[in-house]
């Protein structure tokens, strides 16, 4: 009875154990079919990463050459044009010179025919000479000016037909550039798209330790003005004061009344600046020093550059090892990194 028990109860585990066998087999396979399916996605998402960038590039780079021949060749042709109307301008101005010289010219010599005519009416001899001074006066000078109003004229028509070409060659190019600047905006739309959904997708991936943050552009740096609290009000709740003071002037920096700017020339463009000369920001200055001006001027900067209008705090992805907005390229090799190290701590799992 006892050996009875026994195979049965062997028999059992054994069963047990083959289920077990199979499960474990089982669930390898699907591990597998998961791995493999990860590893297309991962694949998949690369090359549409790479795509991706490769596309940014390639326009970026084709706006830029055709940006610059663009202007290399309106340079040219605004050369060209106005050395052509210099060119205009000064025949005109001969022609018109020596219209009046012929002119005065032929003035002289008829009013010395009439002056010879009326003292020599009488004279035959001199009348002969009056014949042959009169065929000059007559006709060479109105040959030649006819002669030179016709080369005139055909110098100003070929002067025309050239302004006629530069001007076609300049609404060329004037329409190939509207096209590449349509171009450029739908590229540019594009990027600040793919921007806006990483802002989105690593907002709360994103942390203090890592190079790349979300910072809040136009929010003030609160550090600022914890140093000067700590400093300015020892012995009191210095840290009540500083987020009171802190927010007083975050809601300064979102006033659309208040604008605290100036425009300076920089190597012939103009550039929009923080007033140092505002009655805010020296009373600031003068009371808290320079640290928290600093990091009031920033937050104005910020938000003139990212939302004068709205006048509100807007995210955005910031390299903060080099103090500036993180490019396309970074946060695309952040999330490629991301993927790899993701991947790496599966196999280890598995």
């Amino acid at each position: 009875m006892e050996k009875t028990n026994y195979e049965l109860e062997l028999k059992n585990e054994r069963r047990h154990v083959c289920s077990l066998l199979y499960e474990i087999d089982r669930r390898k396979q699907q591990s597998f079919e998961m791995e493999r399916k990860y590893n297309n996605t991962t694949a998949t998402l690369q090359g549409l990463i790479d795509g991706l960038i490769a596309k940014i590039n390639s326009k970026d780079s084709c706006l830029w050459d055709w940006e610059l021949r663009y202007k290399e060749t309106m340079r040219q042709l605004k050369g060209e044009n106005a050395a052509l109307r210099r060119v205009f301008a000064e025949e005109n101005r001969k022609e018109k010179a020596e219209n009046f010289k012929l002119r005065c010219e032929l003035r002289r010599r008829t009013k010395e025919l009439k002056d010879y005519k009326s003292q020599n009416d009488n004279n035959m001899e001199r009348r002969s000479f009056l014949n042959e001074i009169e065929a000059p006066k007559e006709n060479v000078p109105c040959r030649d000016l006819i002669e030179l109003e016709k080369t005139t004229s055909d110098q100003i028509a070929a002067l025309k037909e050239q302004l006629e070409e530069t001007s076609e060659a300049l609404k060329d190019m004037e329409s190939r550039y509207s096209c590449l600047m349509v171009k450029q905006i739908l590229t540019n739309r594009e990027v600040q798209d793919a921007r806006k959904e990483s802002i989105n997708g690593l907002n709360d991936v994103l942390t203090s330790r890592t190079t790349l943050v979300v910072k809040r552009m136009g929010e003030i740096d609160q550090k600022a003005f914890e140093v000067a609290s700590s400093g300015k009000f020892p012995n009191e709740d210095w840290q009540e004061t500083c987020a009171k003071l802190c927010s007083l002037w975050q809601q300064n920096v979102q006033d659309p009344k208040w604008h605290p700017f100036k425009m300076i020339n920089i190597r012939g463009n103009l550039q929009e600046i923080v007033d140092e000369d505002d009655e805010k920001l020296k009373e600031l200055r003068n009371e808290y020093g320079d640290v928290v001006y600093e990091a009031v001027s920033t937050a104005l900067m910020e938000m003139n550059e990212y939302n004068a209008s709205g006048r509100y705090a807007v995210p955005e992805i910031w390299n903060r090892k080099e103090g500036r907005k993180a490019t396309m390229k970074e946060i695309i090799q952040y999330v490629i990194g991301q993927l790899k190290i993701h991947k790496r701590k599966r196999k280890r799992i598995l």
